[in-house]
Parts: structure tokens; sequence; C-alpha cells
């Protein structure tokens, strides 16, 4: 039996792609033959080259697959991606779940995201919180709250599919590196000038590769489960980053309202000087920090049996990883 995982030389795809080879799972990447993909790199594993927006790559890769696992997306906090979000992230959302109905795929499990859930202004959301339109959101939550409805729709027609929501991840194998990853990085060489205010919900990305196995086991048809970790402050994560690296974490802290100030301008400059720029942050990014939103696992934890690790252990085990394959050099 062969399993399909697409964005395989992502984050979460080189660390889930580990997992099901030591499973003794026969895996088959959907990868873009222009990356340097050095994930899979002396992997054993079957290559399918393609494109999220060619259908017909789509279609070769699901022949013959007996699960997917839909991991691959185009993540961006900035503003003027609208098209790549939309043609990436739910085009080929939707061409990959009619490839898989098409197939005959046994289950497949889609990787969506916590900015696909709404935000609980009274508490932790869970799987019951839609994005309101109302919201302030950005084009890549956007994206990620329609391409879940494409999965939905196919679902109606008959495709065996379970969706999972996870937070901002945080571990090891990061080879690309992730936005948090690059920040890591900046810390741990002494790069990082000030800080911000706020917090997000972590998790590791051992507990989001768990939640992926035990959604394709154990998951309903249909449902989606958070996985979500714990709720930190940017301090209480600094922090952590001083204890193991050494490196002291910056004095400065920018207040927010100054920081989303600073943003907005930056970001109109941004978008009509220097497009190809990707930006550390913006103010949507800034916003996103100082939102409080927090999820819940807890239907995850005891429907699916899911066991929650320490965030604070998955961002030491980042530092160790990138320490070891010369990212710190």
């Amino acid at each position: 039996m062969t399993t399909l995982v697409t964005g395989a030389s992502g984050h979460l795809g080189a660390n889930l792609i580990r997992a099901l080879l030591e499973r003794g799972e026969k895996v088959r990447v959907f990868i873009r033959s222009e990356s340097e993909n050095l994930a899979i790199k002396g992997l054993d594993v079957e290559q399918a080259f393609g494109d999220l927006r060619d259908k017909a790559s789509i279609i070769a890769a699901v022949k013959g697959c007996n699960y997917v696992y839909h991991c691959a997306a185009f993540v961006s906090i900035r503003d003027g991606d609208r098209k790549e979000l939309y043609d990436v992230n739910v085009l080929g959302t939707r061409y990959l779940m009619q490839a898989c109905l098409a197939e005959g795929v046994k289950k497949v499990v889609h990787c969506s995201s916590f900015g696909a859930v709404g935000n609980n202004p009274d508490g932790a959301s869970n799987e019951q919180w839609a994005v309101s339109p109302y919201e302030m959101t950005t084009d890549y939550e956007i994206s990620k709250t329609f391409a879940e409805l494409e999965v939905y729709k196919e679902i109606s027609r008959g495709l065996p599919a379970v969706i999972v929501n996870p937070s901002g991840i945080v571990g090891p194998w990061d080879f690309m590196p992730s936005l948090l990853g690059k920040t890591i990085i900046e810390f741990a060489q002494g790069k990082m000038r000030g800080s911000v205010s706020g917090g997000f919900d972590f998790v590791p990305v051992q507990d989001v590769v768990q939640g992926h196995l035990l959604a394709m086991e154990k998951g309903v048809i249909g449902e989606r489960y958070l996985l979500t970790g714990e709720q930190h402050t940017i301090n209480e994560t600094l922090e952590w980053l001083e204890e193991f690296t050494g490196v002291k974490k910056p004095w400065l802290v920018i207040p927010t309202f100054i920081m989303q100030n600073i943003a907005i301008v930056k970001d109109a400059i941004e978008r009509k000087f220097f497009p190809h720029v990707y930006p550390r942050f913006n103010y949507h990014s800034i916003r996103l920090l100082n939102c409080g939103k927090f999820g819940s696992n807890a239907k995850a934890v005891k429907e699916l049996g899911l066991k929650p690790t320490p965030v604070k252990e998955a961002y030491r085990d980042s530092i160790t990883w990138f320490k070891e394959h010369g990212y710190l050099d």
C-alpha cells in the first residue's frame, strides 16, 4: 500500500515522512522539481513531480495510492500574494480532493491551519469556531478557510477525509526553514536587536505528526481536530532561547501600537518598491501576536488519543537540530 504526502519538503512534511518510514510504510512524495527538496535527500521514498496548480500532475501522483496526507500549502503573511494563495491553497486542494475521490483513496488527512479557526474572545477556540467574515484576517487564513470548504465539498460526495488544524509549529527537521525557524536562527546568531509584545499558541512538530497519524487511524470522516499546544508569550519563548543558546535576549521590547504604526508604513513601502522581498513582520503578524487567540486540543486528546508534549522541549530540539545541521554557523 502506498501513502502519498504532499508538502514533503516543508517542516511538517519532513517530520511526517520520517515517521511514516519508521512505521514501514511505502511513501510517495509530491514535490516540485525546481525545489531543493533537501528534506527527502537520502530517504527511501518514491518521488512524484508536479505542482498543486497542475491538475494533471496531481492525478498522476494520486494514482495507485491508498492514503493521502495533504500537507502542502503556500504560506504568506504579506499582502499581494492573493493569486498564488488561491491557486495553491484553494484550487490545489480542490484538484487533490477530486483526484482522491476519483481514485478511490481509502482515507485523506487534510492539514488545514489554526488560522482557519475563529477567535473565541472568551477563552479557547475549539473545532466549532468558524472564521467570522467580519474578523480582520490575513489572506493566508482566508485561503485555508476556503480550502477546508473544498474538502467538505468532496466529503459530501463520498470522500473519506478528516481535517486537522495545527497552530504555530516548532521543532526539528526544519530544512527550508519556516518563518518561526528563521526567527530562532536569527536569535541564536545574535542578530535579534529587539522584540515585540504578545504571544501565540505553539505546538511541537512531533505532536502535529502524532495528530496526523492518529487522524488517519481513528479520525471520524468529516470531522476536524485542533492540533494546538500551549499559549506562551514572546518573552517566555525568548527566555527559553536564551537558556538553550547562551545568547542574551534583546532588552528592547517595542510596544504594540508603535510596531503596528511602523508596520503600516513599512508594508506600503514594501508593496510598492520591494514586492519580491518577504517581510519578517507586518501589520497582520503583529496583530496575530496580540489578539489573544489560543486553542483547545481536548477533542484530539479524547477522541484520537493525542498525547501532547512540552513546547519548551520543542524549542530546545529546534536549536539542537539547527546547530547540528550548520544553520547557526
